[in-house]
């Protein structure tokens, strides 16, 4: 039946539908200004960073003799010092004439307020919570989580933000868990092409097979869907596979900042209302969605966590952090968080039993800090990317064992060949290691509740594959549902366009699902 299903998702792959814009004439391609691409030219400039005129923000990293785009955290302005060097300030001490920045000290209620204080001054997000009183009420300090008490602060319910590793266990009596995670549109196309690919591997009969771990159980990801593009068939593959499917979201719209503002109503229909779209068209049960990515990476602090405490979600894996060495644990968000908040709002009252898992920051072979591997300096060869991997794995196997996280998009694999080969051949020596699996983000989570000894692995139950996953089988032949005439980023009322589900469900929704209509009424 599983063949069958394969075979028809192989019939149902859409080209998805993208439009642009006619670009300003200084924007030469990709959305990079033309005085960026110039600075970073090995024969014009040769520069190591650029700076962006429209967004004092922005930035880039010359990679080899490409600007590649990267953002100061929220609130900090990139200050260049010179062709080769820069940095990003705070506000009050940024210099940024290409972009004619000009400091201006927030000190009244505006609109546009980061954080308003009950007397109605304003402050930087940075400032709340903090443990420095700003407002002259002290209201950013006002309702803040506690500090974290390791006497009150007990697994399995709750645990402290910190390096420490769960259980009080040794270095070598712990599993190293990798946490192999998707971010995007769960394609059909990146199911035959990819990720069949890297969870299966070539026997010695040239028969591909399920990579497993040491005990005996296929290797599982987590997959953070958003709904535009996927295809729901994939999706149910995936999940009767054991793989973990999350949330990134309905709309994943743009801008960033709508998600820093985002209120938590529509936070709620953006991540607890996908839930009805995975069970209604990929038959995964609403409470097997766990956990979510903010889109952009871009958390809305306090509003997002009451959604997630209210709708019974388990964990969220959205902040980056510098943190990594030796690495952050995964921990409960009952107390205040030490993890430096790179994109605020952050989290600052408590919510109990909601897991924070880091995005702990890999180091690439620039020296230059990346969350995700695809944010990295790009590999020149095979050789490059297995030494990305490699340099990063250790810093975590050989000193808390922390969750290593290998966070993935399709578009990485989809530039250079290698890096496929590079990436199976790493999966290949972690499968040799003996000590190592490769887990969803909610069974790492299990074994940070219950410290399992290595020794006793194999009997961990949470990581066994002997029960049943829930959820309908998969069908043989999916149907397609067709949308016309779609409004929606990225198209618009001038220029619609159309959307594909395939689905296993016995007839398409009315209307295409979507933010206030997840049934498709």
């Amino acid at each position: 039946m599983m063949r069958h299903a394969i075979a028809s998702l192989l019939v149902l792959i859409v080209a998805g539908v993208g439009l642009s814009a006619a670009a300003p004439s200084r924007v030469k391609r990709f959305g990079v200004p033309l005085s960026a691409e110039m600075a970073c030219a090995p024969g014009i400039d040769n520069a190591t960073f650029a700076t962006d005129p429209d967004d004092c923000g922005m930035f880039y990293i010359c990679d080899r003799g490409w600007p590649k785009r990267m953002r100061c955290a929220q609130n900090t302005i990139w200050t260049p010092r010179g062709r080769h060097d820069g940095k990003c300030e705070l506000p009050e001490d940024a210099v940024n004439d290409d972009c004619q920045f000009v400091y201006a000290p927030v000190t009244e209620a505006i609109e546009g307020c980061p954080f308003q204080c009950d007397d109605g001054q304003c402050v930087h997000l940075a400032a709340v919570c903090d443990g420095k009183t700003q407002c002259e009420d002290g209201s950013d300090e006002s309702g803040c989580a506690e500090t974290c008490d390791e006497m009150k602060c007990r697994l399995p319910g709750c645990f402290c933000s910190g390096t420490e590793i769960p259980g009080r266990l040794l270095t070598n009596e712990v599993p190293q868990m990798v946490l192999i995670t998707w971010e995007g549109g769960i394609r059909a196309n990146d199911y035959l092409h990819l990720y069949r690919q890297l969870l299966n591997k070539r026997s010695a009969a040239r028969r591909r097979e399920p990579r497993t771990n040491p005990n005996g159980c296929p290797i599982t990801n987590t997959f953070f869907g958003f709904h535009e593009y996927t295809d729901y068939m994939a999706a149910q593959v995936l999940h009767k596979d054991r793989h973990e499917i999350g949330t990134l979201s309905i709309s994943h719209r743009l801008p960033s900042e709508f998600w820093r503002d985002a209120s938590q109503e529509e936070w709620r229909q953006e991540m607890a209302d996908h839930r009805i779209i995975y069970e209604n068209l990929g038959f995964i049960p609403q409470s097997d969605v766990r956990g979510m990515r903010a889109p952009y990476l871009q958390v809305g602090g306090n509003n997002q966590f009451r959604m997630m405490a209210e709708n019974n979600f388990l964990y969220d894996n959205s902040m980056p952090t510098p943190q990594h060495d030796p690495p952050m644990w995964p921990y409960t968000l009952d107390y205040l968080s030490t993890q430096t908040c790179v994109l605020p709002p952050c989290p600052t009252q408590s919510f109990p039993g909601i897991w924070e898992v880091p995005m702990v920051d890999y180091l690439d072979l620039n020296d230059t800090l990346c969350n995700e591997i695809d944010n990295c300096a790009f590999p020149a060869s095979k050789d490059e990317a297995l030494e990305l991997l490699h340099m990063n794995f250790e810093r975590h196997y050989r000193s808390n064992r922390a969750p290593f996280p290998l966070h993935l998009r399709p578009r990485w694999f989809y530039e250079a060949h290698y890096t496929i080969e590079a990436i199976e051949e790493f999966l290949d020596e972690l499968q040799a290691m003996g000590d190592v699996y490769m887990v969803t983000v909610s069974q790492a989570i299990k074994w940070i509740q219950m410290p399992t000894r290595l020794m006793d692995i194999k009997n961990f139950g949470p990581w066994k594959c002997d029960d049943a996953v829930g959820g309908a089988d998969v069908c043989e032949r999916p149907i397609s549902c067709g949308y016309y005439n779609i409004t929606i980023h990225p198209n618009s009322e001038d220029h619609p366009g159309e959307r594909w589900i395939s689905t296993c469900a016995d007839s398409c929704p009315p209307s295409y699902p979507f933010t206030g209509n997840p049934e498709g009424l």
